[in-house]
């Protein structure tokens, strides 16, 4: 079944079945929940997820965790039924295990590579594939990814964090799952731990940042829950559908100028030093990582439209908000001291 077409907010708002969910609770044969399973337990958007669909009559909701979660309990307080599993760089992926934990369940969520430690791409694409092969062995009725753009197809640049997910996506495709694609911009968490300022006399400075005027999408990945509960409710508006997401749109000079603003009471000179891509190149110093995906959404990602999101999750975080309600973890994360 492809997907691959992004519906866009006007096919949206068209869909006048939106406020209505598809399943209720009298229908013939749906006495009994459906089982949502979780995959990418404890990270943001698979928490978000959880979060959502605790609680809806409509379904129970079974999470996965890896082996030596510190924060399945807290989960299982919420009411997700939990699993644990082994999910890391090394040994076999346990097929068994998996196979008993997604017998009688309804849908997937599934999000790739969310939680510290990162898995290696090559690992992230065996462990993505063999949870499509499941979903389609066990013929699962609706499967929402989250994915994110395929850099390597679009622009020849590899890009590790991307291009393992989107690979997974390709697969998913190809069997024909009964797919709802989510594709996410970069996400408010990675931009400030990765564009960490450093201090210089009495100004703090963010280095090693490729120049660049265009606007990029972002987003906190913590408001996806209610996206994917609202997809599970009404699989026949979104099973075969990709919907691009995005929440606010900054470039990096609003990026630094929003910081500056949240944290103007400490009185703190900040500024950034651009260089050219040639000029970042050179230096092996540079996050080639972050180069290279600020890269591709400034110059080659579709520009997604804010309304799309917003129709679909009211309650949304712009990039503002964000930093207004993390300046405890930020100062912190920035190591920043007021000057006098």
């Amino acid at each position: 079944m492809s997907c691959s077409h992004e519906t866009g907010f006007e096919e949206l708002l068209a869909t006048s079945k939106l406020s209505k969910p598809y399943f209720t609770l009298d229908e013939e044969n749906s006495m009994m929940k459906k089982i949502i399973l979780v995959w990418g337990l404890p990270g943001a958007q698979a928490s978000s997820v959880a979060t959502a669909l605790v609680g809806n009559p409509l379904f129970n909701v079974r999470g996965i965790f890896n082996k030596d979660c510190p924060e399945v309990a807290k989960f299982q307080e919420m009411g997700v039924q939990s699993e644990v599993v082994e999910n890391s760089d090394k040994g076999p992926i346990p097929i068994i295990k998996l196979n008993n934990v997604f017998r009688d369940v309804y849908g997937v969520f599934i999000v790739t590579n969310d939680v510290e430690p990162l898995l290696a791409m090559r690992r992230e694409m065996e462990v993505g594939v063999k949870l499509a092969e499941l979903c389609e062995r066990l013929h699962v009725k609706h499967v929402i990814y989250s994915a994110v753009d395929f850099v390597y197809r679009i622009t020849g640049n590899r890009c590790s964090r991307y291009d393992g997910k989107g690979e997974i996506e390709y697969q998913m495709r190809g069997m024909g799952l009964p797919l709802t694609v989510l594709k996410l911009p970069l996400s408010y968490d990675y931009l400030v731990n990765t564009l960490i300022p450093t201090r210089q006399g009495s100004d703090y400075v963010f280095t090693g940042i490729v120049d660049s005027k265009l606007d990029f999408d972002v987003m906190n990945y913590s408001d996806i829950g209610p996206v994917v509960k609202l997809a599970f409710e009404r699989p026949n508006i979104f099973i075969g559908k990709t919907i691009g997401l995005t929440v606010d749109r900054i470039d990096i000079n609003k990026f630094v100028q929003q910081i500056e603003e949240v944290f103007k009471a400490k009185k703190i000179n900040w500024r950034y030093e651009k260089l050219s891509w040639k000029e970042y190149q050179k230096d092996k110093r540079n996050n080639r990582e972050l180069a290279s995906l600020l890269d591709f959404h400034c110059n080659y990602a579709p520009l997604r439209d804010v309304r799309t999101m917003q129709a679909l999750n009211p309650h949304v975080q712009t990039f503002s908000e964000y930093i207004s309600a993390n300046q405890k973890r930020l100062t912190k994360l920035f190591k920043l001291v007021t000057n006098t």
